[in-house]
């Protein structure tokens, strides 16, 4: 039984429920849960012995852009990203997106995964675009990316999310990995890009 779970059960049969009533309890409840986080929902969705896996909340932005710039300048990337401001500043600018949603996975209380996309409207329903999904490159190849995903999507279908769409290199492990969890190429469409 995972610690929310144990606390939850512990104030829903709480002995003390008669005496201070349900909105005291539910008070204490909601001071340990909080469910208003800036980019809202709860911040815990699943947590189970030294796995942890929730929304981000800001606190996490260094940690993030650390992992980030690890993840991604190293192979097969090889980005340029020099400096943790670099990625950082990045980071924040999908963050401060008003339509953002982002992930964390901590394994250990070390964090391993983080995935940060933005919601659109589209025809077919509510999409989630994954603007970036990065897991620490030790732990590459070992699940952690999969259940990341797995649990993303579960969360993600609960909010009644239709559609999962995202941008990867071509011929790369990543582009792989994607196969393996649903994704498909979509052969209508192109990237474009200019250089300017």
């Amino acid at each position: 039984m995972s610690i929310k779970t144990s606390i939850k059960e512990h104030f829903t049969n709480n002995p003390l429920k008669e005496h201070l009533g349900n909105s005291s309890l539910k008070n204490h409840w909601c001071y340990f849960f909080q469910d208003n986080l800036e980019n809202g929902g709860s911040k815990e969705f699943y947590a189970d012995n030294d796995l942890d896996f929730r929304r981000f909340s800001w606190e996490d932005l260094d940690g993030c852009a650390e992992l980030f710039k690890n993840v991604f300048s190293a192979d097969p990337w090889n980005d340029k990203w020099v400096s943790l401001d670099q990625s950082r500043n990045y980071l924040r600018e999908l963050i401060e997106n008003p339509v953002f949603e982002g992930f964390v996975f901590h394994e250990n209380s070390i964090m391993v995964a983080v995935c940060f996309g933005h919601r659109r409207s589209w025809w077919m329903g509510k999409e989630f675009f994954v603007d970036e999904f990065f897991v620490e490159n030790k732990r590459q190849g070992n699940g952690i990316g999969s259940k990341t995903v797995d649990l993303m999507v579960n969360t993600l279908r609960e909010e009644g999310y239709t559609r999962l769409t995202l941008l990867t290199n071509k011929n790369i492990p990543a582009e792989t990995f994607y196969l393996k969890k649903g994704f498909y190429n979509n052969e209508k469409r192109t990237v474009m890009v200019k250089e300017l």
